[in-house]
């Protein structure tokens, strides 16, 4: 629990936050004004002031923050990545995605055993303040890809149960997102190759709503695209800082 404490006292930190936020490259301010002026726009455009369309722009803002910190490989990217999810679930509600809303619900509760795992890494690493990535290993890709079939077919049952829309596409984000999640919490570089996975089938999902009229469909195809432009930017970062 010490390690939960401190990670949660290290990701919520207003200092800290400051200091990363203020520590980003030319690259990474440039593509957080980018990201924050996309999503305003996409608001404006749409019209869209009901409570889904402003929880999608709030979304949307809060993602910019989570996204560069996480690819950073800063810890501070779950206080992020609380209100990210948090939000992102209400609009998951709204436009009746129940496999998003596991999804959402699962990396929301995620966040916390990253601050755990993150912080018990930082505190064996020399360096404090940026997690190293790993390797994964034969074995473990073996049982992630039989682990993360066997959900997806257990989501699909109960998408199919609460008449879900796109069900077959919606329930494949679960099992997709819970492998990322889980293998970005212990700092594996792989995470990064799934997650562009993951926003493949988001981006499939949230133009197929848009063709139905959803709400807050467009907002949420943007930050798509947005999440998969940070997955190729995370994956570069990662790469560069490998465990020793």
């Amino acid at each position: 629990m010490q390690f939960l404490k401190s990670g949660w006292q290290a990701s919520t930190s207003w200092h800290r936050n400051i200091t990363d936020i203020k520590g980003f490259n030319t690259f990474q301010r440039i593509y957080l004004v980018v990201i924050m002026l996309t999503t305003i726009m996409a608001f404006i455009y749409t019209g869209d002031y009901s409570p889904a369309g402003i929880a999608s722009m709030l979304t949307g803002l809060a993602l910019a923050f989570y996204l560069i910190l996480l690819a950073s490989g800063r810890i501070t990217n779950f206080f992020w990545g609380l209100l990210t999810t948090g939000m992102w679930f209400i609009i998951s509600v709204h436009n009746h995605l129940i496999g998003d809303m596991i999804n959402q619900a699962f990396f929301f509760v995620m966040q916390f055993v990253g601050m755990y795992a993150w912080q018990k890494q930082l505190v064996k690493q020399a360096n404090q303040t940026m997690i190293e990535s790993k390797k994964l290993s034969r074995p473990k890709i073996g049982f992630s890809i039989v682990g993360a079939g066997l959900l997806y077919f257990v989501v699909l049952a109960f998408a199919k149960g609460g008449h879900g829309n796109q069900y077959y596409l919606d329930s494949a984000q679960l099992p997709l997102g819970v492998l990322a999640q889980i293998l970005a919490t212990y700092g594996y570089f792989s995470s990064w190759i799934v997650w562009l996975a993951v926003d493949a089938v988001g981006l499939l999902l949230w133009w197929n709503q848009i063709q139905d009229g959803g709400m807050a469909a467009i907002g949420m195809f943007i930050l798509m695209i947005v999440k998969t432009i940070n997955a190729f930017y995370g994956m570069y970062l990662w790469a560069k800082n490998p465990q020793h």
